[in-house]
C-alpha cells in the first residue's frame, strides 16, 4: 500500500527509496524477522559482512572508504520495530505493513496510522551512509535492535561483541535542532486482577458504550499535553451512569500499546430494563462532560452506545466490578512531577496503556517514566500498592530502564555540537528527553560506549497521523555525515577538527 510517488524528488534519494521500501515490510515489536532478513539481503549484495546475536539484534559491518585507514570505528544504532496503531476502519495497517503514505508540503505522512518514520528514518539514514561512494568515513558498525517499543529485549540482551566501536550515534531522536544527551527511565508494569462472572440478572437489558476520535500520542512525549486517556475516560463515563442507574459490569477494554495514551476504549454493562432511558442519559451527559474538559487537547471525542442482546451475557459482581473500576480510577496516569530545576519539562509520569481480557483475567498495562530514580521506585510503589488493594497481582516487565545522562567529557557530544555549529551556524538544543532510550540500557551491556543521539522532526509519533519533516531529514542526514568524518579523523576520546559534509 505504500505510495511510492509519495517520495518523487526528494533527497537524499537513497535515503527515501530505503525508507520508501521499509515502509513497505511489517515490522511490529516481536515480529522483526522480516525486516531483519530484508536489511542482511541488502548488506550482502554488497559484500557487507552480517551478525546477529540470540535475542534478534543485527549488527551490518562496513569497512572504511579507501581514504580512511586506521580511522576508528563508529557505531550507528536504530531499532527495526515500530508502534503499530491505526484510526478505527483505517485501510492502512501497519502490522500487515500496509501503510497510506502522503506527501503534504514538507511532511511525508501517514493519514490514519502510524508512519514508522520512528525509527525507520534512522534505519534508511544509517543504509544510506553505508553505500555512499562519496562520504569519506572509518569502519562503520550499523546496529539494529529489536523491540525497542515494547520489552527493550534487544537492548537489553545484546550481546557485547557484537560493537567494536567506543562511540556511538543513536539515530531515534525525534526533534530537529536537538541534541538528545539523556533521557528519563522506564519501567512497565502489568496487573492480572482475577474475578469470576456470573449472568446478568433477568429482566436486565445491556449496552455496549465506545469511546472514541481521542488523539492519544507518544506516553512520554506528548503525557504532557493533558489530553485525554480513553481509558480514565469510559471508566469515568461509567462511573457516571452508575450514580443514577444499577449496573453490572460486563467488559472494559481499551488501548493497543503500553507506550501510546490510549484512543479508543468500550465497555458493556447490563441495567434493569426499565432504565433503559436514564441510562442513555447519563452516558449522553457523561459524553458532554468528557467533551466539554477536553475540547482543546481532543476535540473529536465522541461516544456511541449500542444495545447489546443480554442473553447469555456474563457480568461481574456489584462488588467485584466496583473494584475493577476503583482499581483503574487509582492507578496514577498522566503527569506525576514537573523538572525541579526546569519546571516546563515533566520529570514523572505514569501511563495507564492496554486494559484487556484473558478468559477471567483483566490485564492493565502501564508505563512509568522518571529522570529521577527515586521518584521511579515511588510510581512503582503506589502502582503495586493500588494492586494489592485490589487484590490484583503486580508484574514488572524486565528490564527497568535506568534514567541516562551523557558524560560531562564527552568526546562524541563535543564533536556533534561544533559539528552543529559549523553546518548549520548555531547551536543545538541539548535536552534529557522524557521517554526511555536505547541507549541506557546499551550503555550497561557496553560502558565503555559514548553515545549520543539525534534525529529528525517528527511529530505524532505512536499515533494515527506521524509525519517527518522533510528539511530536517536533510539536515539530520548531512549532520551524521559530518560527524562520522570528523570522528573517522579523530584519535579515540579526543577533539577533532573541522571538516565539510557531502550528501
Amino acid at each position: 500500500m505504500t505510495d511510492h510517488d509519495a517520495f518523487l524528488g526528494l533527497e537524499p534519494a537513497g535515503l527515501w527509496a530505503h525508507f520508501s521500501a521499509i515502509a513497505g515490510i511489517a515490522r511490529p515489536s516481536g515480529r522483526e524477522s522480516a525486516i531483519a532478513d530484508w536489511i542482511a539481503g541488502w548488506a550482502e549484495t554488497r559484500g557487507f559482512p552480517v551478525r546477529r546475536d540470540s535475542v534478534g539484534n543485527i549488527c551490518v559491518s562496513v569497512p572504511a572508504t579507501e581514504d580512511m585507514p586506521g580511522a576508528r570505528v563508529v557505531a550507528l544504532q536504530a531499532h527495526l520495530d515500530m508502534v503499530c496503531v491505526r484510526a478505527e476502519n483505517a485501510a492502512s495497517d501497519p502490522a500487515a505493513g500496509k501503510i497510506e503514505i502522503v506527501h503534504d508540503g514538507e511532511w511525508i505522512a501517514a493519514s490514519h496510522s502510524t508512519l514508522g518514520a520512528d525509527n525507520g528514518i534512522g534505519i534508511a539514514a544509517a543504509m544510506s551512509l553505508a553505500e555512499s561512494k562519496v562520504i569519506p568515513h572509518g569502519p562503520l558498525e550499523l546496529l539494529f535492535t529489536v523491540e525497542e517499543e515494547t520489552t527493550a529485549k534487544g537492548a537489553d540482551g545484546l550481546d557485547p561483541s557484537l560493537i567494536q566501536a567506543d562511540v556511538m550515534l543513536n539515530l531515534d531522536a525525534e526533534s530537529s535542532g536537538v541534541l538528545m544527551i539523556g533521557c528519563a527511565g522506564s519501567a512497565w508494569t502489568v496487573l492480572h486482577w482475577p474475578a469470576p462472572r456470573e449472568p446478568v440478572p433477568e429482566d436486565w437489558r445491556a449496552v455496549q458504550i465506545v469511546l472514541s476520535g481521542l488523539r492519544g500520542g507518544h506516553s512520554g512525549l506528548d503525557i504532557g499535553k493533558n489530553r485525554l486517556n480513553a481509558i480514565k475516560g469510559i471508566v469515568s463515563v461509567i462511573r457516571c451512569v452508575s450514580e443514577s442507574v444499577p449496573i453490572r459490569l460486563c467488559r472494559l477494554e481499551g488501548g493497543d500499546a503500553f507506550n501510546a495514551i490510549p484512543i479508543r476504549a468500550l465497555a458493556i454493562i447490563g441495567f434493569p430494563g426499565a432504565m433503559a432511558s436514564e441510562c442513555a442519559g447519563s452516558i449522553l451527559a457523561a459524553q458532554s462532560h468528557l467533551a466539554t474538559r477536553y475540547s482543546a487537547t481532543d476535540p473529536e471525542l465522541c461516544t456511541s452506545q449500542t444495545t447489546v442482546d443480554p442473553r447469555g451475557l456474563k457480568s461481574w459482581s456489584e462488588g467485584d466490578g466496583d473494584r475493577l473500576l476503583d482499581l483503574l480510577s487509582v492507578v496514577p496516569s498522566g503527569v506525576l512531577a514537573l523538572e525541579q530545576d526546569a519546571p516546563d519539562q515533566v520529570e514523572t509520569s505514569n501511563n495507564v496503556g492496554i486494559v484487556t481480557e484473558r478468559g477471567d483475567v483483566i490485564e492493565v498495562h502501564s508505563l512509568a517514566r522518571s529522570s529521577v530514580a527515586s521518584a521511579l521506585e515511588e510510581t512503582l510503589a503506589s502502582i503495586e500498592s493500588a494492586a494489592r488493594l485490589a487484590g490484583a497481582e503486580f508484574t514488572i516487565i524486565p528490564p527497568v530502564v535506568p534514567p541516562w545522562r551523557v558524560a560531562p567529557d564527552s568526546a562524541a557530544q563535543a564533536v556533534v555540537q561544533e559539528a552543529y555549529r559549523d553546518l548549520f551556524g548555531r547551536e543545538p538544543r541539548l535536552v534529557t528527553v522524557h521517554a526511555a532510550t536505547e541507549s541506557a540500557i546499551i550503555l550497561q551491556r557496553i560502558p565503555r560506549l559514548d553515545i549520543v543521539s539525534l534525529g529528525p522532526e517528527i511529530q505524532h509519533a505512536h499515533m494515527p497521523g506521524e509525519r517527518v519533516n522533510i528539511p530536517s531529514v536533510i539536515q539530520f542526514y548531512d549532520l551524521i555525515c559530518e560527524v562520522v568524518m570528523r570522528l573517522a579523523s579523530s584519535s579515540v576520546g579526543g577533539r577533532v577538527a573541522g571538516g565539510s559534509s557531502v550528501r
